[in-house]
C-alpha cells in the first residue's frame, strides 16, 4: 500500500527559497502555484484528465485557476497550426519574466538603501556594516523602518550600524514606529529651561 506518510519524510522535495518569495510578490494562491508547477513538471497542455488525477482539482476548479493565471497574466496560450492540426501550449514566459523583474526590484531596492548609508556617513560602507544591513532586509526588516532608523540616528548624531541595529530592535520590539513619537518628544524635550523651583 502507498504510504503518503513516508512518502513526506523523505523530504526529497525541493523549492528555492528565492522563487518562493518571488512567488509571494505575484500573489499567486496555492492553486494557482500548484497549476503552475503542473505545467512546468508535467506538460505546458490544459488537460483536464491528467490535471485531475494529479491535482485533485475538479473541471471547474481547474477552469476558474486557468482562467485567473491568464487573467493576471502569467500565462499566455500559444496556438501552433501545423498543416490541419492546431495545438494550443502553455507558455510560462511571462510567469518567469515576472519572477525576474520582482528580483531585480528587490535589488534595486538593496542598493537604494545602502547608497542612503554612504550618503549619510559620508563613507564606504565597511563589509561588516554591508553584512548586517542586508541581514536586516533578509530577515524582513522593511525599507521604510531602516531609512527612518538611519535619520533618527543622523539627527541624534550617532550614524553608526551599532545604534541604528539598537533603534530596529526597539521599534522591531514595539511593533513599528510608534516608539519614534516618543523619542522625538523625549529629545524635543527642554532639560535645562525647566525646573520646579
Amino acid at each position: 500500500m502507498f504510504d503518503l506518510k513516508k512518502l513526506f519524510k523523505q523530504k526529497n522535495y525541493q523549492i528555492n527559497p528565492l522563487i518562493l518569495k518571488s512567488i509571494k510578490t505575484l500573489n499567486l494562491t496555492l492553486n494557482e502555484f500548484l497549476l503552475i508547477v503542473y505545467f512546468i513538471n508535467e506538460e505546458p497542455f490544459l488537460d483536464l484528465v491528467k490535471i485531475k488525477e494529479v491535482l485533485g482539482f475538479s473541471d471547474e476548479e481547474i477552469l476558474n485557476i486557468y482562467s485567473d493565471l491568464l487573467t493576471k497574466g502569467l500565462i499566455e496560450v500559444i496556438v501552433e497550426k501545423k498543416d490541419t492540426k492546431v495545438s494550443e501550449t502553455i507558455s510560462l514566459e511571462l510567469f518567469y519574466d515576472k519572477l525576474v523583474l520582482n528580483g531585480k526590484e528587490d535589488e534595486k531596492k538593496n542598493v537604494d538603501v545602502f547608497s542612503k548609508f554612504e550618503r549619510e556617513f559620508g563613507r564606504t560602507l565597511s563589509p561588516i556594516e554591508y553584512e548586517r544591513i542586508n541581514s536586516w532586509i533578509s530577515s524582513g526588516v522593511s525599507e521604510e523602518m531602516i531609512t527612518n532608523a538611519l535619520n533618527e540616528a543622523v539627527i541624534n548624531g550617532s550614524p553608526n550600524v551599532r545604534y541604528i541595529d539598537r533603534i530596529i530592535y526597539e521599534w522591531s520590539k514595539n511593533k513599528g514606529n510608534s516608539e519614534r513619537e516618543e523619542y522625538k518628544e523625549l529629545f524635543d524635550y527642554d532639560w535645562l529651561g525647566d525646573s520646579d523651583e
